[in-house]
């Protein structure tokens, strides 16, 4: 699914983007992948119940499990609705990152063509693996730092249980450190995450384009709860 629904140009209100890159490889088989729908579904009902959030936050959600594809495209928060996602394949991180760079660069274009301000995007990495693509991981981590230093996008890494690569996942943020994830606890990292988009909204941290966006990290709740000691 390449297609994501048009900007809405009738709502005036800054945008904010977050792709979120789940890892559905087949060691998320079980109470991994029960516990991330769950969590998701929680997800959209939260930024749902924030006016504000439901406003200004969209969503993408792109797995890789045997291949990096576009399950929900951008969509706001208002409009967001949950869908349950499925254990395939192996692990192609790198394919994931690139079509989730592709995603964001495409929605900004999207919203400034509007006339739309927006804050920095996020984009996080969700996985219990490593990538099986590496050729491909090594060039899209190239890409997603320079983005990064550029400004114009957050990165954050999740890593989810005993085999994940925190190595592999430290390479994707010259920012931000790795946050493993405390057992199956998806639940409450989205929950945190809904918490975060809301203090994010409600903050003065947009612009018109990359470089006019306020410089500074928005303050984020703490991951107490979820992230893993």
């Amino acid at each position: 699914m390449d297609f994501a629904p048009r900007v809405k140009e009738d709502n005036p209100d800054p945008r904010i983007a977050c792709a979120l890159l789940l890892d559905t490889s087949y060691s998320m088989s079980g109470s991994p992948m029960e516990e991330l729908n769950a969590g998701f579904q929680l997800f959209c009902q939260e930024v749902h119940d924030d006016d504000l959030t439901a406003k200004r936050a969209e969503i993408a959600v792109i797995t890789f499990g045997g291949m990096a594809r576009v399950e929900i495209p951008f969509t706001e928060g208002r409009d967001l609705q949950p869908k349950p996602l499925q254990p395939s394949g192996n692990t192609p991180m790198g394919a994931a990152i690139d079509l989730g760079l592709n995603q964001i660069e495409a929605r900004k274009t999207e919203y400034k063509a509007a006339g739309l301000e927006y804050y920095r995007p996020w984009l996080f990495v969700l996985s219990d693996g490593e990538p099986t693509d590496g050729p491909v991981f090594t060039a899209a981590v190239q890409r997603l730092r320079a983005v990064e230093a550029a400004r114009g996008v957050t990165v954050f890494g999740i890593g989810v249980g005993s085999q994940v690569n925190m190595s592999a996942l430290g390479q994707l943020s010259g920012e931000r450190t790795p946050i493993r994830l405390q057992g199956v606890s998806f639940r409450e990292f989205f929950s945190w995450l809904s918490r975060s988009l809301s203090s994010a909204s409600s903050s003065n941290a947009f612009g018109s384009s990359d470089s006019s966006a306020v410089d500074q990290q928005i303050p984020l709740p703490s991951p107490a709860g979820w992230a893993a000691v």
